[in-house]
């Protein structure tokens, strides 16, 4: 694969010191491994060689390799969820908790104020809380496939749209010129990184604006 590629993969991704496996893009396999989550919807993922939509460790992987391949690789700390930070364990009065009524035992994550934690043990009445990534220091081992190497102009515009911004938009391609509907409850940080994208990893598209209606008879999704 080459830069700005765009893949379509499977994956099932495990940590290397305890052989639990903790995410997979396959049902079959999250109901092997007992992770299964019942609203979530298993599906390959599709994303940009080299444009840091997955892991670092991933995203070099993909490099080296081709349509239909198979491949384990593994990651350590500093290409997956980085090396775990002391100055993100924290400790917190207990009566804090107890304020809001939770009750905080070794293991549960916690949200505060935005940001996840994890207790890591309770003790004369404080709480100590882990804000590194639950992977931080942690060696992965990925098994990985590439699927399919996507072309189609309007799936990868599909794909940017979903990597960016998180859903997909309405648009309309014409002459080299991309106009996306405008909403406003998108946030202009990801409508500037998809402009960006767009320009970056799908040359044919010289232009790309918002507009705030797109003709009915014009619109190719």
């Amino acid at each position: 694969m080459q830069k700005g590629d765009f893949v379509e993969i499977d994956y099932v991704a495990k940590i290397a010191e305890t052989d639990q496996v903790f995410d997979t893009t396959m049902e079959d396999k999250a109901r092997k491994y007992k992770i299964y989550k019942e609203n979530f919807k298993y599906e390959p993922i599709r994303v940009v060689v080299g444009a840091e939509y997955v892991i670092k460790g991933m995203d070099e992987a993909l490099f080296k390799m081709n349509v239909g391949e198979e491949k384990t690789i593994e990651v350590p700390p500093e290409k997956g969820f980085g090396r775990r930070d002391p100055k993100l364990i924290v400790k917190v009065p207990l009566r804090e908790f107890r304020k809001h009524n939770i009750t905080p035992k070794p293991g549960i994550r916690i949200e505060i104020n935005g940001r996840w934690a994890t207790v890591r043990n309770v003790n004369s009445g404080r709480v100590n809380l882990d804000f590194n990534h639950f992977l931080a220091g942690k060696t992965l081992i990925y098994d990985i496939k590439i699927n399919s190497k996507i072309e189609d102009i309007h799936e990868k515009i599909k794909i940017l749209m979903k990597l960016n911004i998180g859903s997909e938009l309405r648009y309309d391609l014409k002459d080299g010129l991309l106009e996306v509907e405008e909403r406003k409850n998108i946030d202009n940080i990801l409508k500037d990184n998809l402009i960006k994208a767009v320009k970056e990893y799908i040359p044919e598209i010289k232009e790309i604006k918002y507009v705030k209606e797109l003709k009915k008879e014009k619109s190719e999704a």
